[in-house]
């Protein structure tokens, strides 16, 4: 993270928050403790949004800090989300930190496939493991062994042709 201000908000959105990804506060509250007008505020969480550290929790501007947030500040990760945060859980169900990671990860995957250089057959066999893995975390129990095995698959499929950084982060919640 390059701009200093970026990095202080985020470090305050940790220290209020105490490091906690489902602990929710007011970006305005972050601002106003920075010295920072309300659209101040208000961009400043945008831009962290964008970059993936921060998540929008409700209309009224709660944000939580993610676990990719975590990381940008070289904060050692909570106990059992293992060394590179990305682990489902041991249990049959995924368990709620889990929820947040397949969607990161979903995203990182609809970004790269979104950049259009797949071939069809391969962009269309991505998307079927996209739709299945969104299906899955509908229910109310989503399992994990389902989803690490399209994550496998996904893995198999986009190795040869997309950036390192996602194929590492695919083989780390595979290996979990």
């Amino acid at each position: 993270m390059e701009n200093p201000e970026e990095h202080a908000f985020l470090y305050e959105l940790y220290t209020m928050t105490q490091g906690d990804t489902s602990a929710r506060v007011s970006m305005y509250d972050i601002g106003a403790a920075l010295g920072l007008e309300k659209t101040a505020a208000g961009s400043m969480a945008e831009s962290l949004f964008i970059q993936g550290y921060a998540e929008l929790k409700t209309l009224s501007g709660s944000i939580s800090i993610t676990v990719e947030g975590l990381g940008a500040l070289d904060i050692d990760l909570p106990e059992g989300t293992g060394g590179s945060g990305l682990n489902l859980g041991k249990g049959q169900v995924i368990e709620a930190s889990g929820h947040e990671i397949v969607n990161r990860l979903l995203s990182d995957v609809k970004k790269e496939m979104a950049q259009g250089k797949k071939a069809y057959p391969q962009m269309e066999e991505v998307v079927m493991d996209i739709k299945t893995i969104e299906v899955q975390m509908l229910s109310p129990k989503p399992k994990t062994s389902i989803i690490k095995e399209i994550f496998r698959s996904l893995h198999q499929n986009l190795k040869q042709s997309s950036s390192p950084a996602l194929t590492e982060k695919l083989h780390t919640i595979i290996s979990a």
